[in-house]
C-alpha cells in the first residue's frame, strides 16, 4: 500500500545538528528533497525562537516552527505567533521560590529574552549563542508576572536531579520538566510539549495525524514520536526514546538523519 506523509517535524540538536551545533552534512539536501516532493517540513526543538528561525532560514523551511519544547509555535521570519503556552504568573512565582531554595542558578524566558538575577560565567556565551538579549534584574518575581514561556535552572548534576524531583512533587501536574544535560533543566507549561504543539500545527494546516512524521533522538521528542503517524528515532537514542518509535535508524549519527529521510521517501 502506498503511504502518504505531508508534514515532517524534525528535532534539531542530535538530529540535524552535530555536537557543535552545526548542520550535519547532507541535511540541507535531504530536507530539500522532501520539500520538492510537496512535504511540509518544520523544526521541533527545545531551543528558543531566534536560533530556530536562523536554522529554518538556512534549511529553507517556511512552515511554522515548534520552539521552547513546544511552548511556542511561530511562523519563521519573525512572523505571527500561532500557539503560546506560557507559565501562569502564580505558578512561575512558585517555581522561582522552589529553585531559590536549592540555591541554583535560574533563568526566565520572557518575550524572547533571557532574565537572570546574577550573571554567571556561562550566561553571556549562552545568550550570544542563541542570538538573544540577556537581562540582569534585581528580582525575577517581577519579570515572571509577565508569564514566562519557560523557566530553567543550571547547577551541579546532583542539584539538578534534586530540583527536578522537588518540582515534580510540588508542581508535577502543572509542568513539563526536561533535563537537557546533566547540569541544566527546562520547565514549561504542562500543555506544551512537542507532541501537543505538533498536534496543533497539523490541525491548523489541515494535515491529519496519520500523515505526520516526527524525527528525533531525545527524551523530549517522545511525545511527538508517539503522536505522529510515523515516529522515527535516529542515532544512539536512549531505550525509552527507541520504545516510542515506529522506525529506528541506527548507524553513524551524522548520517542517520539522511538515511531516515531516504527511507521515508522510498516508502511514499
Amino acid at each position: 500500500m502506498s503511504l502518504s506523509y505531508r508534514l515532517v517535524a524534525i528535532d534539531l540538536d542530535g538530529t540535524v545538528l552535530d555536537k557543535d551545533g552545526a548542520i550535519i552534512p547532507g541535511a540541507e539536501e535531504a530536507i530539500e528533497r522532501m520539500l520538492a516532493r510537496g512535504i511540509r517540513v518544520t523544526l521541533a526543538t527545545g531551543r528558543m525562537y531566534q536560533p530556530s528561525n536562523r536554522f529554518a532560514e538556512e534549511l529553507n523551511i517556511s512552515t511554522p516552527l515548534i520552539c521552547y519544547q513546544g511552548a511556542l509555535v511561530r511562523e519563521p521570519g519573525y512572523g505571527q505567533t500561532l500557539w503560546h503556552k506560557p507559565l501562569p504568573a502564580p505558578l512561575a512565582r512558585r517555581l522561582v521560590n522552589e529553585i531559590r531554595r536549592l540555591g541554583v542558578h535560574q533563568y526566565a524566558y520572557v518575550g524572547g529574552d533571557i532574565y537572570v538575577e546574577e550573571t554567571g560565567d556561562k550566561d553571556l556565551p549562552y545568550a550570544r549563542h542563541n542570538g538573544v538579549q540577556l537581562n540582569q534584574v534585581d528580582d525575577l518575581m517581577a519579570v515572571v508576572d509577565r508569564g514566562p514561556t519557560e523557566m530553567a535552572a543550571r547547577g551541579e548534576p546532583e542539584e539538578i536531579d534534586l530540583l527536578i524531583n522537588r518540582i515534580r512533587a510540588s508542581c508535577g501536574t502543572e509542568v513539563i520538566i526536561n533535563k537537557v544535560h546533566g547540569s541544566f533543566c527546562e520547565i514549561a507549561h504542562v500543555e506544551s510539549g512537542k507532541g501537543n504543539a505538533l498536534r496543533f500545527l497539523a490541525d491548523r494546516i489541515g494535515i491529519p495525524q496519520s500523515q505526520t512524521v516526527a524525527i528525533g533522538d531525545s527524551p523530549n521528542d517522545i511525545s511527538m514520536l508517539r503522536w505522529a503517524g510515523l515516529g522515527i528515532v535516529v542515532g544512539d537514542a536512549p531505550v525509552d526514546v527507541r520504545a516510542a518509535a515506529d522506525w529506528i535508524v541506527d548507524g553513524l549519527e551524522p548520517a542517520c538523519f539522511c538515511q531516515a529521510v531516504e527511507r521515508l521517501l522510498e516508502s511514499l
